[in-house]
């Protein structure tokens, strides 16, 4: 087995988590080379408990799948880790009896094929600058507004007349956006975080979630976040009540639309890195992407109320951006995975019976990010944002940006 790559793999743990997940990776690997396969999977199968979906333990429980004479298990794990990373070699001794086996072999070069190639289903819809770094859109009779993360500025769209402008700037990177009750009003999330041009290291992660006039650019109101903060995702229910993702700890904040104010903020201790969230047509019920984990559904009349959806052959891991479409059917925007895509979801129950890739491997060198679904419209997302162009200093390598492409799916 290839250690060297598979412990720098490793090294993207979650604080809190890293000690002991590295204590049991280091067990499993003396077990391994001590040649008890047994303790192997058994160890591997206790760290995917603390991280359920970290590559390099699920990569490593597939070869002591193969290792204990289990074939069948290691193949339809390697097609949901295939499923997320379609680059995956399998070239190690380890693999040699699965691979042996000729309907495995070719049943898993089928799949890395399906999943690495590039599928279009969607249309460019509009472009703004690549002096911008897009995150996250919202639509409003006509007009597209657009946060931008690198100087905090709210960008205004005209659909017909496709012209823009910057209708205001906020304190630190502009993150999530939706309308707000009435047509002239939006609400927008900003975080003091180091890709923005003014961040303030002492002010890290300092969060603010602003009521703003259309019309005129106005601040109607700032609500501050009384702790580190990324809130990537928001949705407004028919309460007026204002569900907000919190990406630095795994919370959900409530806040008070109609007062402005921040009311509450619970925790999910079974979660690990909250993104993309969104509601059912009865406003019953959230649907909320975990970065690690995969999603959850939430019910507003009982926050301990909470289900994850099960899926073993497809891995729902980097999903940023989610949307509700029909109450079997969410759409997902994965980030995290290799090749970049953008999938929807059927679901039945608790478990995800079916995935479709709509976008696959588009040809931008940017990430997709966040996106709205219009019943008159279709479904529109941030194609490709600029984070991919930073230097390790947080420097944006600007000869690098692009053009930033909303694109559109037609209507389900």
């Amino acid at each position: 087995m290839k250690f060297k790559i598979l412990i720098i793999l490793l090294l993207v743990t979650l604080t809190g988590y890293t000690q002991s997940l590295n204590e049991l990776y280091k067990k499993s690997i003396e077990a391994y080379k001590n040649k008890n396969f047994e303790a192997f999977e058994k160890l591997n199968l206790e760290a995917l408990e603390l991280h359920p979906s970290q590559p390099t333990i699920l990569f490593n429980l597939a070869a002591s799948y193969v290792l204990n004479s289990k074939n069948k298990q290691a193949f339809e794990l390697l097609s949901s880790l295939l499923s997320w990373n379609a680059e995956l070699k399998l070239e190690d001794e380890d693999f040699k009896s699965l691979l042996e086996e000729k309907k495995f072999a070719n049943d898993l070069k089928k799949k890395a094929s399906f999943f690495s190639t590039q599928k279009e289903s969607s249309s460019t819809f509009f472009k703004i600058s690549n002096k911008y770094h897009v995150e996250d859109v919202v639509v409003i009779e006509g007009m597209a507004y657009l946060t931008d993360v690198r100087n905090g500025f709210v960008i205004k769209y005209n659909l017909k007349t496709k012209k823009s402008e910057e209708l205001l700037s906020v304190a630190g990177a502009a993150f999530a956006i939706i309308k707000g009750v009435d047509k002239n009003s939006i609400w927008v999330s900003s975080s003091m975080f180091p890709n923005y041009s003014k961040y303030d290291k002492e002010q890290n992660n300092k969060s603010f979630v602003y009521k703003i006039n259309t019309q005129s650019g106005n601040i109607m109101a700032k609500i501050e976040i009384p702790e580190e903060a990324v809130i990537g995702s928001m949705v407004l229910a028919k309460n007026n009540k204002i569900y907000a993702t919190n990406s630095v700890s795994p919370k959900i904040f409530v806040i008070d639309a109609n007062k402005g104010v921040l009311e509450n903020s619970f925790e999910v201790n079974e979660a690990f890195n909250l993104q993309g969230i969104t509601l059912d047509d009865t406003h019953q019920h959230l649907f909320i992407a975990d970065y690690i984990k995969g999603i959850m559904k939430l019910n507003l009349a009982d926050f301990s109320d909470r289900m994850w959806y099960e899926s073993k052959a497809y891995l729902l891991k980097g999903i940023d951006g989610l949307n509700y479409i029909d109450d079997n059917t969410l759409i997902a925007i994965q980030n995290n995975s290799n090749p970049k895509k953008v999938i929807q979801l059927t679901t039945d129950a608790n478990k995800v019976t079916k995935v479709e890739i709509l976008d696959n491997a588009l040809p931008y060198k940017g990430e997709p990010t966040n996106g709205k679904f219009y019943k008159e419209m279709g479904y529109l997302y941030i194609s490709n944002s600029q984070w991919p162009f930073y230097d390790k200093k947080n420097t944006p390598l600007v000869e690098q940006w692009e053009p930033q492409r909303i694109r559109i799916l037609n209507p389900f």
